[in-house]
């Protein structure tokens, strides 16, 4: 319409090729010599105002934050109990999509970890060659970790999975020697019966294991020679 109206075509003519009425032409006129734009860029939307303001985000990004692993009814509980805010889930839920939050597996962090003992260990041993050490790390197996706990099915119906239960799981310890180069040895056991290194500590060795004298045997914090 801009571009008629620059041309010098009647008002009657541009709204007939506009299909609207002679009163848009003039107000969409009207904003266009007054800002230069034929949108009103101030206007305030048409649509309803959002239940959640810009402070109660703010809220639910600082909870979730503090714990990722609320669940919606409980972040809905909070909203109410700290800011005295009701809201649905489903209005929970596409406010956390608007905020791109999204569910996802957690990966977990040792809330004991000290970065200053960690810094303190490196500082004491960091001049150690790498290929002198040797690191025990004890670890356990479960004989059913190796079965799938996700799968399909159909929406509506429960994914069931056709499998031989046996009485009692068992669950093994194992306590690896790793270096720089891999595992150099293993020690497997039943886990009630534990694990505990035999001969020397600068010996970590048994029927199964080739010595690995001369080396640092990490263990936690403790360091063997």
């Amino acid at each position: 319409m801009i571009q008629w109206w620059k041309e010098e075509k009647p008002i009657s003519k541009i709204a007939k090729l506009a299909g609207c009425t002679e009163r848009t032409v003039y107000a969409l006129l009207s904003l266009y010599r007054t800002t230069g734009e034929v949108i009103n860029l101030s206007a305030l939307p048409y649509s309803h105002p959002r239940l959640l303001t810009l402070e109660d985000r703010a809220y639910i990004q600082g909870i979730l934050d503090a714990n990722p692993a609320l669940y919606l009814d409980e972040i809905q509980d909070k909203l109410w109990d700290d800011r005295e805010v009701d809201v649905s889930l489903a209005t929970l839920s596409r406010a956390l999509m608007q905020m791109a939050v999204t569910n996802k597996k957690i990966s977990n962090q040792a809330a004991q970890h000290n970065a200053l003992l960690e810094a303190t260990w490196i500082g004491e041993f960091g001049s150690i060659p790498k290929e002198y050490i040797v690191w025990l790390d004890e670890s356990g197996v479960d004989t059913g970790d190796h079965m799938q706990v996700n799968g399909w099915a159909p929406l509506g119906h429960a994914c069931r999975r056709r499998a031989i239960f046996t009485l009692r799981r068992q669950r093994y310890s194992i306590l690896p020697a790793l270096t720089c180069d891999g595992i150099m040895a293993k020690r497997v056991q039943r886990a009630e019966q534990g694990l505990r290194p035999t001969g020397c500590r600068c010996c970590f060795a048994d029927s199964e294991m080739n010595c690995i004298r001369g080396k640092y045997l990490l263990k936690g914090t403790d360091i063997y020679k």
